[in-house]
């Protein structure tokens, strides 16, 4: 018996995968071209496509970070469901071509665009649900003002106020686990202040970088002897760690990303929202950025579910500290019920 009823799962399962299919998809967008894997699932049409929207830096369409691929595990999770969804390489990767910091907020958002308009042109959906991870979310809830196709939103760890005070959340708490004193953590978001203001402004990049020379030095002395002694040039040193540390933050995307307001048109919002966090985020901390969506949310009447997973990290591995050099220590998947999660809220929606 028990070998008949394991046949039998065999094939409601065969049959049910036989509607599904990966395609590799090529989208063009004002002179640039976007790749991506479309998981196509035809026995499920009344849903939203899902289109997944990676975090910060150049990425590919799986989200590859160390090793895990959370976009591919979201997809395949959303197919086995019945749930249609594509995923795609950012500008400059894999089969994406264009220049990934050189892409403004504007520029992320018309892929997203091109997106919707060739996957209504050409499979004939009408209707899409954005999924943004961390700084993915902010292109979402930039896309929502423009784009009346967006049916849902779903929140992935995503900052829900301004990126300066994101950044300076984490500025705060990793010098605060390396023991640094309030002074010193202090002086530090002092210069951050300095960099959003060059930014801001696109001067004052000289006195920026005295300053951060200033600070460099301030922390060499207090090394042993013994590890002063490798740096045998401390000024190229410090220009070294300018321009990798410092610079980066002048690209254009940073410029676009920095001021804006994630929820600042939220009143305009008449979609279903799925607000997602870890517990143990150290990158969009869930004690930052839960409460201002919770509060738009009811402020505007918005419907939405907001949940939070307590073990999860940035990525929603089961975490120890939640740190990023733990990442690739961790086993390479999610915290028990996360895209169940996912899949409740898309059923449970009427699109």
């Amino acid at each position: 018996m028990k070998y008949r009823i394991t046949i039998l799962a065999f094939l409601i399962v065969s049959t049910a995968n036989i509607s599904a299919q990966d395609l590799d998809v090529i989208i063009p967008n004002n002179g640039t071209e976007i790749g991506g894997t479309l998981s196509k699932q035809d026995s499920n049409r009344e849903l939203p496509l899902v289109i997944l929207i990676t975090g910060s830096g150049a990425q590919d369409r799986d989200e590859t970070i160390f090793g895990f691929r959370p976009f591919k595990v979201i997809a395949d999770s959303l197919k086995q469901a019945g749930i249609s969804s594509f995923r795609y390489d950012d500008r400059g990767v894999r089969r994406s071509t264009g220049t990934f910091t050189e892409a403004t907020l504007d520029d992320l958002v018309s892929d997203v665009d091109a997106i919707t308009s060739f996957m209504s042109s050409e499979y004939g959906y009408e209707k899409f649900i954005l999924l943004g991870h961390s700084q993915g979310g902010i292109v979402a809830l930039k896309a929502l003002e423009s784009n009346s196709k967006i049916s849902g939103l779903i929140l992935m760890a995503s900052p829900t106020i301004v990126m300066k005070e994101v950044i300076n959340d984490q500025v705060s708490s990793l010098q605060a686990l390396a023991g640094k004193t309030e002074e010193e953590i202090g002086r530090t978001l002092e210069f951050q202040e300095q960099v959003y203001a060059a930014v801001r402004d696109d001067t004052g990049w000289v006195e920026v970088r005295s300053a951060y020379g200033d600070l460099v030095k301030v922390e060499l002395a207090k090394l042993p002897e013994v590890q002063r002694a490798y740096i045998v040039d401390v000024d190229a040193f410090i220009e070294a760690q300018y321009k990798q540390q410092v610079l980066p933050m002048n690209n254009p995307q940073i410029r676009s990303l920095l001021f804006f307001e994630p929820l600042g048109k939220f009143d305009e919002v008449k979609i279903p929202v799925l607000g997602i966090f870890g517990g143990k985020d150290t990158q969009v901390s869930p004690e930052q950025n839960k409460a201002p969506l919770d509060q738009a949310c009811y402020n505007f009447g918005v419907t939405c579910r907001i949940r939070v997973f307590p073990e999860a990290n940035h990525l929603f591995q089961k975490a120890r500290t939640g740190l990023v050099n733990e990442y690739s220590t961790l086993p390479k998947e999610f915290v028990s019920g996360f895209t169940s999660e996912m899949i409740s809220w898309i059923k449970d929606q009427t699109f």
